[in-house]
């Protein structure tokens, strides 16, 4: 049986073949970094905006080839989605924009553009652009929301709230746009009532996909000092492991899983995963479901749908 929607298995499905996220540093910002928004970022969020697997130093057509080549080697038969990750990827004039994206394209194995960005940053003129786009490739939006609690997301210094990330998803849905939610299960300052909210949002507004991330806490960041002064206490793997389950038994069973756990930076990482690998914890929770005998979307039911 099943469990739950395997990305792996979405993508075969849809395209045929693997595909693989190539990681993209393209130089941009954030609004809650240079002030527009907000100064210092997110509490979690380390110097490389999350972007710490690419190859930062490169052009970004040379970041896509040298990645071709490396997955190329790995598996015989694979295509691509160009992923512009780190910081916020839609945040520069329209035609700073148009020309980065193109540059990814380098040739027809990129069958599509993977754009991370905030919820608070998608203007009206960005979703024309991705319009453009779509008409030669895929294209995909990431949206963080972390979280439906306000409170939590104040204290995260997110620097937007749940109504902006409502706005971003109805007004690129209405564009027919495939959206993924990145949500954060295990923040110290929600509980499981939280983390089904979440859910319940994620599954009501007709989002395509999910990445559920655990909170790891790297050097250097706001996060790291509450966490030396005590200000914060990370919850235990088996909570991790309940929450995941509990995400997944309320999310609607057509919402693909694009990941079950972060994957912390290979440095400067001060707590990330208990310890444990990104595939022993996917294990872990994957058994777990496999002896309750629950699935994704368990106790999907509660919208007249």
């Amino acid at each position: 049986m099943t469990r739950y929607r395997k990305l792996s298995d979405y993508f075969k499905e849809r395209y045929g073949t693997r595909v693989q996220r190539i990681p993209i540093f393209a130089g941009f910002t954030c609004p809650n970094r240079d002030g527009t928004k907000g100064k210092g970022g997110c509490i979690f969020c380390d110097v490389t905006g999350s972007g710490f697997a690419a190859f930062r130093n490169l052009p970004i057509k040379e970041q896509v080839a040298k990645w071709k080549e490396i997955y190329k080697r790995k598996y015989k038969k694979v295509k691509f989605f160009a992923y512009f990750q780190a910081f916020t990827n839609t945040y520069a004039p329209v035609e700073v924009l148009r020309k980065k994206y193109s540059q990814a394209l380098i040739d027809d194995e990129i069958i599509g553009l993977d754009i991370s960005t905030r919820p608070d940053a998608l203007p009206e003129e960005v979703l024309d652009l991705l319009e453009e786009f779509r008409e030669k490739v895929e294209v995909h939006l990431e949206l963080g929301l972390q979280t439906a609690n306000y409170k939590t997301l104040k204290t995260l210094n997110r620097g937007h709230t749940l109504a902006e990330f409502i706005d971003a998803t109805v007004r690129a849905k209405k564009r027919n746009f495939e959206i993924v939610a990145h949500v954060i299960v295990n923040l110290p300052w929600d509980d499981i009532e939280d983390v089904i909210e979440t859910a319940k949002i994620i599954s009501s507004l007709g989002i395509d996909g999910v990445k559920i991330h655990s909170l790891y806490i790297v050097k250097n960041t706001p996060l790291e000092k509450m966490y030396k002064e005590g200000k914060v206490k990370m919850g235990t793997l088996e909570d991790y492991i309940e929450r995941v389950i509990t995400f997944l038994e309320y999310l609607s069973p057509s919402i693909v899983i694009h990941r079950l756990v972060a994957d912390p930076p290979h440095e400067g990482t001060v707590f990330g995963n208990w310890g444990l690998s990104k595939n022993q914890i996917v294990n872990l929770i994957e058994k777990e479901m496999e002896k309750r005998n629950t699935y994704q979307g368990k106790k999907w039911g509660y919208l007249n749908r």
